[in-house]
């Protein structure tokens, strides 16, 4: 029996997930199943389209400064700001270039939608910012009691789909507000599903998954000095924020691995071959206790 792999958000950090599968694949540990917020999206999408811990690390290197797409005409609009009383900036980076890199690599593969994906069976979370609902995106139809018509607000009975592109799906979970704008799907208005729930371990019991191993970096909080920047005060905020409402999350988990990354930035570039490094010896240390899971 094969386990099920819950990848956390975290910026550049969620390059560490590479190193993990690069470790589950060399002691040929079967994923069977697979989760994955934020940055945490991007590899569980990888690795479910079929691209190996190689072609990964390549895919991060090569395009990992092109995600962050700055949208040049923030200043104009700061500007028009003052003569229309309105403020109609959604996010610093305008997040096309993250949909745009996700779609030539599910190209290459011939699978566009996530119900395309056969194996392992995938969960990807978002959050509707106009409702605080959490909206899930799988490949397999889980059976759901309720029949929702109305959506309360901050309601705690998720929403599934199953038949949607998922380079669509990835950069709503990784829209991190004020970094990247919403997407919007099927009505909703969808960002970073880590501001309910960064490691996603419990779809994968709800999927059918026995044993879970989850990636985690909240063994990287640190005493923060300086809050400088629109960046780094939003980061912050979104840890404060995770920081207790994820801890059900990894309560659940079979299995805790927790790369060691100091000094990791959000959106940094020069420490991805270190991430990887991190996430891959972390794992090797676990690798026997999580091969009584299979």
């Amino acid at each position: 029996m094969g386990i099920g792999l819950v990848l956390s958000g975290g910026g550049s950090k969620g390059a560490a997930h590479i190193g993990v599968i690069k470790a589950f694949k060399e002691e040929n540990i079967s994923i069977d199943y697979i989760s994955g917020t934020s940055s945490g999206s991007i590899i569980a999408s990888l690795y479910a389209l079929g691209y190996s811990p190689e072609e990964m690390k390549s895919i991060f290197l090569k395009y990992c400064k092109n995600i962050t797409d700055i949208d040049r005409l923030i200043p104009i609009k700061i500007l028009n700001c003052f003569f229309s009383d309105k403020l109609c900036i959604k996010g610093i980076c305008k997040g096309k270039s993250l949909e745009k890199i996700m779609s030539i690599y599910c190209e290459k593969k011939k699978i566009i939608n996530i119900s395309d994906i056969k194996i392992p069976i995938v969960a990807i979370p978002t959050v509707d910012v106009k409702t605080g609902e959490i909206v899930y995106f799988l490949n397999r139809k889980i059976q759901n009691k309720y029949q929702k018509e109305n959506v309360n607000l901050y309601d705690d009975n998720p929403t599934y789909y199953y038949n949607e592109n998922i380079a669509s799906i990835v950069r709503a979970s990784c829209s991190l507000p004020a970094i990247y704008p919403p997407k919007k799907i099927k009505g909703h208005m969808l960002v970073d599903g880590g501001i309910r729930l960064n490691t996603p371990v419990s779809i994968l019991r709800k999927m059918g998954a026995k044993n879970i191993v989850a990636v985690t970096f909240d063994s990287n909080k640190h005493r923060v000095t300086e809050c400088n920047n629109i960046i780094s005060i939003t980061m912050q905020a979104f840890d404060v924020m995770c920081h207790q409402i994820n801890q059900d999350q990894l309560d659940s988990a079979n299995i805790l691995i927790r790369p060691k990354l100091e000094d990791a930035s959000l959106l940094g570039c020069d420490k991805i071959n270190e991430y990887i490094e991190s996430g891959y010896n972390e794992t090797k240390k676990k690798i026997s206790v999580i091969k009584k899971l299979c």
